[in-house]
């Protein structure tokens, strides 16, 4: 429950005029209190500050076959309601240029991309916190290339516009790692 300084003082509160004065005043803040937090849990947030990344995935699993990419996370952490999965592929293991695939809650996609061949990466995320780190398959020291293989080439892949409130070619971000992007640094109009 979020923090509510003076309670005490406040309950002890009383006048003549209003001898429950204080005890109705507790009463009220701890009921603000215990709502806020109800709230909080409900959209997954945080009463004090943005919300936590949640924790690593626990793999990622890549198989593909005319030009169809069959991707599949495991997560077995602990996790809130509201999660949402990324996927991040690339034509080189450092995931420049890195294409971002949201998955929702969903941890399967098939991607069509055709006859290519492309690293993987996923990671997951809440709707208002950064994400978490990423999960290579292979390893992040050494990615594995995975052949779309087939008939059909695949497309000339145009440059990342990213996701969420990141910049465009900037991988990672998942729903962004800022709460907003402006150029003028404000926040925009709601």
């Amino acid at each position: 429950m979020p923090e509510v300084r003076n309670l005490d003082y406040i309950r002890n509160l009383s006048s003549k005029e209003f001898p429950d004065l204080g005890a109705k005043l507790f009463e009220a803040l701890t009921d603000i209190a215990g709502n806020q937090n109800t709230l909080a849990q409900q959209v997954n947030g945080n009463v004090n500050g943005a919300p936590q990344a949640p924790p690593a995935v626990n793999g990622l699993q890549v198989s593909a076959q005319n030009g169809h990419f069959q991707v599949a996370i495991t997560d077995n952490s602990p996790i809130y309601r509201g999660i949402s999965y990324y996927v991040e592929h690339a034509d080189n293991p450092n995931f420049t240029n890195a294409h971002t695939v949201n998955l929702g809650s969903s941890r399967n996609a098939n991607l069509f991309l055709g006859n290519v061949n492309r690293y993987f990466r996923a990671y997951s995320s809440y709707a208002s916190s950064p994400a978490g780190p990423p999960v290579y398959h292979g390893s992040q020291a050494q990615p594995l290339v995975v052949s779309g293989g087939g008939a059909i080439g695949g497309p000339a892949f145009l440059s990342s516009q990213g996701s969420g409130t990141g910049a465009p070619e900037q991988a990672l971000q998942g729903p962004g790692r800022i709460p907003f992007r402006s150029a003028t640094g404000a926040p925009p109009t709601r």
